[in-house]
């Protein structure tokens, strides 16, 4: 029970100007706890559990104080977007909340960096970030560290931020310039703001100034490119372009920081421990598996493309499989050449050996890498036989066993050494190309489900009729 000293200061004091505006909707929460005969099995709901403890902060509710305390910790590793959301609601930029709070700001920024990319999975999550101020997701988009898939994550995060910025619902959504910036408070379904007031231009810059455009996969940078003016300035899409053409020009970027241009480096890989950054001839793709239901079969995703002499190739997955008669849930993973404009129209890279494997996480602490589940194929790509792997490449539920501690599949494909050689155009040779592997284990194309026969086996079928 609270004592009658604090009973009686919350009697004796206007708390509508003592406590933030932003806790006021937690006040009864505080007096429940109060007034509780059993304030060990009070339960408060993560989205209160912060602004309650800045109420016992401010009132000097010890007990209150100690048990919300306890709250955040025990929930701290999932629900630090709503604590971060909560802190923004009621901190004034320029003062001091006290060590305590301060703390758990600082610890949510750097959780959420470590662990954005199974938060953004996670409605409640992601709208508890997708309320924070601009200048509060500068921050945590800013990291290096920030562990994303890649790129494309961080431009569908900032496309939704300002898509909400435009929308005139934005019910219970935070003020970027402060939560005493309003004349009146914001109530979740009884109140909305206009985009003006959720967000400036210099907001809006400052948040896509942290997509890195030069390591955005083309579909997405041409989506952007595509924006109307209202969500995408003139000024950033000239930013956006410099930076693309900084990073593929031969010249250097240095050409470019007359234009204010400065590199900027791909975020840190997600790899399991100890696997080695991919070669020059090897091509990593990594993507989030929250659960079996996330993707619908047939629908694809792919890496970056990457350059290997001439030959341009991407690593092409299918995470429910193929729509080609596979067992559901299968995981289909092909490599798929890209046809570049410069290339002739009877482009060939003849009898090139490649490799997929799926890495695999240790499961302890003293445990090596353990080896990755492997296949390789000899195929020739050419313009109508763009990609070649396994519908079946992992059954349906072995998925699991090769999920990262945050969700995370990685797949690395590869050209192995030996036909480095072919893998330029002035020495494509024609010719067949044929399947060494076991039987029953034939690699094939993403479109059709019937492995392809070797034209030897073809034509000694034809001779046998």
């Amino acid at each position: 029970m609270a004592s009658r000293a604090e009973s009686e200061k919350a009697k004796g004091s206007d708390l509508s100007e003592v406590l933030p505006q932003s806790c006021h909707a937690a006040f009864e929460d505080a007096l429940d706890f109060m007034y509780s005969e059993n304030q060990a099995a009070f339960e408060a709901p993560a989205s209160k559990a912060l602004l309650l403890l800045k109420i016992a902060d401010i009132l000097g509710i010890n007990s209150l104080f100690d048990a919300m305390g306890r709250r955040i910790e025990a929930a701290f590793a999932d629900t630090a977007p709503l604590l971060l959301e909560q802190y923004c609601r009621f901190h004034i930029p320029g003062t001091d909340d006290g060590a305590a709070l301060r703390q758990i700001r600082d610890g949510a920024v750097d959780l959420i960096v470590k662990k954005f990319q199974p938060f953004v999975t996670n409605p409640d999550m992601k709208t508890a970030l997708l309320r924070l101020p601009a200048r509060v997701l500068a921050e945590i988009l800013d990291a290096d560290e920030l562990l994303v898939e890649s790129e494309d994550a961080v431009y569908d995060f900032v496309l939704d931020r300002l898509q909400l910025g435009e929308s005139t619902d934005l019910e219970g959504a935070s003020s970027s310039h402060g939560p005493e910036s309003r004349s009146e408070p914001l109530e979740t379904g009884k109140a909305s703001t206009s985009r003006l007031d959720y967000m400036d231009e210099s907001d809006e810059e400052a948040l896509w100034d942290e997509v890195r455009w030069a390591y955005l996969s083309s579909r997405k940078f041409a989506q952007a490119l595509a924006l109307h003016k209202t969500l995408l300035k003139p000024q950033v899409t000239l930013r956006a372009l410099t930076a693309r053409a900084a990073r593929f020009d031969l010249g250097g970027a240095e050409a470019f920081a007359t234009l204010g241009y400065h590199a900027v480096v791909p975020r840190k890989p997600i790899l399991p421990p100890g696997v080695p950054p991919p070669s020059s001839t090897e091509i990593d793709f990594c993507f989030h598996y929250a659960h079996s239901e996330q993707y619908a079969c047939g629908q694809a995703l792919r890496s970056q493309p990457k350059r290997i002499g001439d030959v341009v190739l991407r690593v092409l997955v299918f995470p429910a499989g193929t729509d080609t008669g596979v067992a559901r849930g299968s995981l289909s993973v092909f490599l798929e050449a890209v046809p570049q404009p410069h290339w002739p129209r009877d482009w060939e890279f003849a009898n090139i050996r490649y490799g997929i494997a799926c890495m695999k996480w240790p499961s302890g602490s003293g445990e090596t890498c353990p080896a990755p589940k492997k296949k390789s194929d000899l195929w020739t790509f050419k313009a109508n036989r763009l990609d070649r792997g396994w519908h079946d490449f992992l059954a349906p539920g072995e998925i699991h066993r090769f999920l990262g501690p945050d969700g995370f599949v990685c797949i690395r494909g590869s050209l192995e050494q030996e036909c480095l050689g072919r893998a330029f155009l002035l020495n494509a040779q024609s010719g067949h190309s044929g399947y060494s592997g076991a039987p029953g284990d034939a690699a094939g194309s993403s479109a059709c489900r019937r492995p392809w026969v070797p034209r030897v086996a073809m034509a000694a079928n034809e001779r046998s009729e």
